[in-house]
């Protein structure tokens, strides 16, 4: 009874609150879709996080690319040559203990004094089948790709809220989260899949939109691919790896103002596998 009670108050309120004016985003020039904005990216120093970083800057994106090897972050900032548009930090989504100072130390970065975007792009694979999976590797792969893609959003979520900052997140999982989870790496997928929405559930009301992006096999240094290498995949239906670069793109667009009506959803870019087909 009271339950009840309290949802038609809660409804009443609603109906009487005044109405807000929001502005209908319209699309602009790709260089300009993310003008304005900062970003972290997790797992940015290589893989589909760097070409994430790649994009955003293209879109006009500040970008601050983190990871656990300063001397690879420094590289990789040689090789976007993002300028003043572009800085690192060192972070391990495996030390939650520091996350809160760690995302204060990056909004300082630059004049903007903020973080707009998170993407949760940090994660391992396993490298064991089921009966020999060991503990530590188990509880290597679930404390980086699920644990630390939890602690991460709450740690900017928390800052987003305490600065009134209507931002998004955006965590990479994988098609394997629709496969039967025999691995961690599976595991961790599936579980990134479900917060995501719960995320997404909680946070909406303060503005910050969440979702994830759920590639399949992509041509990166995680699956022993390198630039040039042939991207020929037999057991994908589009007979190819996906490119870094086309994740990317998609990317840059759901975490643009035109993508804040995508809200809790995954969006696949699999060539097939896991969606159409549970082989690759």
């Amino acid at each position: 009874m009271f339950k009840t009670a309290k949802k038609i108050i809660r409804n009443m309120i609603m109906i009487f609150k005044e109405e807000k004016k929001i502005p209908i985003p319209n699309p602009i020039n790709a260089s300009k879709l993310l003008k304005g904005k900062v970003a972290l990216i997790t797992g940015g120093s290589s893989g589909i996080g760097f070409a994430i970083a790649e994009s955003f800057l293209k879109s006009g994106a500040k970008v601050i690319i983190a990871g656990t090897n300063e001397e690879k972050l420094r590289s990789c900032c040689e090789k976007l040559a993002g300028g003043v548009n572009l800085s690192y930090i060192v972070i391990n989504v495996k030390d939650v203990k520091t996350m809160s100072e760690k995302i204060k130390t990056a909004a300082a970065m630059f004049p903007e004094q903020r973080i707009d975007i998170l993407v949760n792009s940090a994660g391992v694979v396993s490298k064991s089948d089921f009966l020999d999976m060991s503990e530590q590797e188990y509880d290597n792969i679930m404390d980086i790709n699920a644990k630390g893609t939890f602690f991460m959003s709450q740690a900017v979520a928390k800052y987003m809220i305490e600065n009134r900052i209507k931002g998004h997140i955006l965590n990479v999982t994988s098609s394997s989260a629709l496969r039967p989870a025999w691995t961690p790496y599976q595991m961790s997928k599936w579980a990134v899949r479900g917060f995501t929405l719960g995320a997404a559930d909680k946070l909406l009301p303060y503005g910050i939109v969440v979702n994830a992006i759920a590639p399949g096999p992509t041509a990166t240094p995680m699956l022993g691919k390198n630039d040039g290498d042939s991207i020929y995949n037999a057991y994908c239906p589009a007979k190819r790896f996906a490119m870094p670069s086309e994740i990317a793109s998609l990317a840059t667009f759901m975490v643009s103002d035109m993508g804040n009506m995508i809200v809790g959803d995954t969006f696949y870019m699999t060539g097939g596998s896991g969606t159409i087909t549970l082989h690759g």
